[in-house]
Formats: C-alpha cells, sequence, structure tokens
C-alpha cells in the first residue's frame, strides 16, 4: 500500500520535529514547514492527503490555510491542533472542513488514531486497488455461492466476521454479481467523527453550517445505481441512525439544512466485527435498526477455520509483493507448515502483512524466523507487546466482571467509555 503523505505546519521546532519523527515511525511520508507561507509551495507541489495544522502560526493563521486547502484540494483531510482555550476557534475549524482537532497536550496514541481515520477516508476517495477473493476451501466455495444468492436480491445484506477476514472485498463481490451499474463506494462508519456524519452521509446545503459555501451530495447520492458499504455499521451515531433506518425503508432522506425530501437508489451493504445484539442492550444501536439490518446475513470465517486458503493467499502474496518490487523470492516447506499452524488473529490482513514484511527482508527464500509469527517464544517481548497483552487481559477481565456492559467495565477500569471502545476495537476484543 502507497504510504500516504501527511504535512505538519507547526512554528515550534521541537513539536514540529516530534510530530515528524513519529508518522515516521509508522510509516507515512512526512512534510513539515514552519508557517502557512512556508507550506503553500508544498501543498502545490505534492499531492498531500492529510494535514497537521496549529492553529496559531505566523502570518496567515491555522484557520486560513485550513479554508486555502480546501478550495485547492477538497479531498485533503485535516486535523487541527489547538490550546484549551481555543476550543471555539477548533470547532469553528470542524464546521470548515476540518476532520478533527486536537488539544494540547495529547497522547501520541490519539494523534496517530486520528491520522490513520483521515487516512481511511482518503482511500475510499482514490480508485481502488483491492484484490480479488482468494480460496480454495469448501467453506468459501458455500458462502461464495450464498452470497449469488443475496446480490441477486435489493434487500440489505449485513455481513458478519472478525477484522481482517475480507468483509469489503465479499461487498464488492456482490456488488458485482448484482449487476449495479453505479459505483461501489465504500466507508468506515468508526472513521468518520460525530459532528461530520450527517453531513458526509446524506450531504449538506449552501449555508447549512459556517463554511458551507456550496451545496455537496453525500455518500447516498454518490452511490446513486450503485452499493453503499457501511463498515462498522455499530459504530454510526446513535443519532442518526433513525435518519438511516427511514431511507433504508422508503429510500428517502433529506441534506443537511434542507427540507427537500431526495430519492436514492443505492444498495446498502453493512459489515460488522461485534455483536450487534449487544450493542442494542447497551443502547448503542437501535433495535428496529438491528432487525433491518439482520434480514440477510452472512457470516466470513475467521483464516484459522479454513487453513486449505492458507496456501492459495501466500502464493498470492507473494505473486503480488515480488511483482511490486521486483523481486524473486519464494518460501520454504517449513516456512509453509508454520503459517498452517498458526492462528491467525488478524486473519487475512495478518498473513497479507507478513508476506509483505518477508518479501522485503528476504533475498531468495522466506524461512520460519522471516515470518516473525507472534506464537515463537525465543525472542524477548517488547514493552509496548507486554504492555498491549497486560491492556487485553485487564479489559476482558472487566468486561467478563460486568456482564460484558461496557459503561459498568470502563468505570471499572477508570476510563471514560470511547477510550474502552476505541481499546476493544485495536485489540479484536
Amino acid at each position: 500500500m502507497t504510504p500516504l503523505n501527511v504535512l505538519i505546519v507547526e512554528d515550534e521546532k521541537i513539536h514540529r520535529d516530534l510530530l515528524r519523527q513519529t508518522l515516521e515511525e509508522e510509516g507515512y511520508q512526512v512534510f513539515t514547514a514552519a508557517s502557512a507561507e512556508k507550506a503553500l509551495p508544498i501543498i502545490a507541489e505534492k499531492e498531500v492527503d492529510v494535514a497537521i495544522l496549529d492553529v496559531r502560526l505566523p502570518g496567515m493563521t491555522g484557520l486560513e490555510l485550513l479554508k486555502h486547502i480546501k478550495e485547492r484540494s477538497p479531498e485533503t483531510e485535516v486535523l487541527i491542533i489547538t490550546a484549551f482555550g481555543e476550543i471555539e476557534n477548533a470547532i469553528s475549524a470542524i464546521k470548515a472542513g476540518a476532520f478533527h482537532y486536537l488539544v494540547k497536550p495529547y497522547e501520541p496514541e490519539v494523534l496517530l488514531n486520528l491520522v490513520k481515520k483521515c487516512g481511511e477516508l482518503v482511500r475510499l476517495k482514490k480508485p481502488s486497488s483491492r484484490g480479488p477473493l482468494v480460496y480454495a476451501s469448501r467453506a468459501m466455495k458455500d458462502l461464495l455461492r450464498k452470497a449469488e444468492i443475496f446480490a441477486r436480491s435489493e434487500a440489505l445484506v449485513l455481513i458478519l466476521g472478525e477484522s481482517g477476514v475480507g468483509k469489503e472485498l465479499l461487498a464488492r463481490f456482490i456488488h458485482e454479481k448484482s449487476g449495479k451499474k453505479g459505483d461501489f463506494i465504500a466507508v468506515n462508519c468508526a472513521a468518520i467523527p460525530e459532528s461530520v456524519f450527517e453531513a458526509e452521509l446524506f450531504g449538506y446545503e449552501k449555508g447549512a453550517f459556517t463554511g458551507a459555501e456550496r451545496a455537496k451530495p453525500g455518500l447516498i447520492e454518490e452511490a446513486q445505481e450503485g452499493t453503499l458499504f457501511l463498515d462498522e455499521i455499530g459504530e454510526m451515531p446513535f443519532n442518526l441512525q433513525g435518519k438511516l433506518l427511514r431511507f433504508l425503508q422508503e429510500g428517502e432522506f433529506r441534506r443537511l439544512g434542507s427540507n427537500k425530501v431526495r430519492r436514492s437508489s443505492a444498495r446498502i451493504i453493512a459489515a460488522t466485527n461485534e455483536d450487534l445484539k449487544k450493542a442494542v442492550s447497551e443502547k448503542r444501536l437501535r433495535e428496529d435498526l438491528y432487525f433491518r439490518l439482520s434480514v440477510l446475513e452472512i457470516k466470513v470465517p475467521p483464516l484459522r477455520e479454513r487453513p486449505e486458503d492458507i496456501p492459495e493467499l501466500t502464493a498470492y502474496f507473494l505473486h503480488k509483493f515480488n511483482r511490486k518490487y521486483g523481486k524473486n523470492v519464494g518460501i520454504r516447506r517449513e516456512a509453509l507448515q508454520a503459517l498452517l499452524k498458526y492462528s491467525f488473529p488478524g486473519n487475512v490482513r495478518e498473513l497479507e502483512n507478513l508476506i509483505h514484511r518477508a518479501v522485503l527482508t528476504s533475498e531468495k527464500e522466506i524461512k520460519v524466523e522471516d515470518l516473525s509469527l507472534s506464537s515463537q517464544k525465543s525472542a524477548p517481548k517488547r514493552l509496548p507487546e507486554a504492555v498491549a497483552e497486560l491492556e487485553k487481559h485487564l479489559i476482558r477481565e472487566a468486561l467478563e466482571k460486568t456482564g460484558y456492559v461496557q459503561t459498568k467495565a470502563a468505570e471499572f477500569l477508570g476510563i471514560d467509555e470511547k477510550s474502552l471502545r476505541y481499546k476493544r476495537k485495536k485489540y479484536g476484543i
């Protein structure tokens, strides 16, 4: 996957260098500028995917630069960094098109999570380069046969499965088999801030809020005669679920700031890796929306339950990354055997990442030690890995003690519910 281009505009050198180092360690291509004026040539010459702007800058302010970026490149996502006393400026920035804002001081993990979400949105707007479904197992053959039957219907389809199993690929398969003439548009509900979710999904009219200088169609309109894939549907803001339900039932919606009823023939496919019944009991998902979503369900089995697919997928990823890097790396039999014995908690996505890294670091053949499987005990754990394991253990323990009531578990752990939700998603709990 091509690394995202991130622009940092920050006048404090220490803070600017720290941000750059943090993002470069995560694989981003980073550009920096000490002022908005110095950032302008970078914006003109480079394709900036995500911009991180301090509000207070010498000369042109961060808010003024935000407007310039959005006028020149609407698809660029912008994060605003502000001091505690400048919250009103930050809210104005959100209305002007910023993705989110951070209040100093903030945790690096929070910044990285926001940049990741920005990246997911940016990639949604770019041409897709997703690979095909690769399989050999009877389970996948039966699943695709069922998916083809569902594709012939106009009904909503709900795809269930753990993170990394390929839910979006299955949604694309259903779209292709449906014969829909329009585009396939995918959106991760967890990646859109609640403050802009309605505008992103349903669109808005000129003047609907400060900074709305022109009308903009939402994703439902863009998917006209096509398919809109709503991943992580359980993360959709509760207050907007009724509006989505009305669209599912009547095919009607209204843009933000408009009383005009519009229609769209977009087909909805939703997906989740969580228990939606639990989300209903925790009052995070409307019960009537749940019943609407669960009419046609299809569950993608985890990779550990279909080991027959591992050799096929391994061969596919070897070909993909050998071609990408101009290499001819093979894999030893014992390395393939190790993959077949591995449980793959991260599913197909984890296998892809393992092969990607192994192709980069190997000369001729991938050996067992090149795979760095987490089941191996020979190497000592790094501190972040140990902390992550401890966090996972404590979160599971708190959830079990509170009967999986998320609000009580968060209180038991001494963190807010939003943080607990983020950590559960991060660790796949």
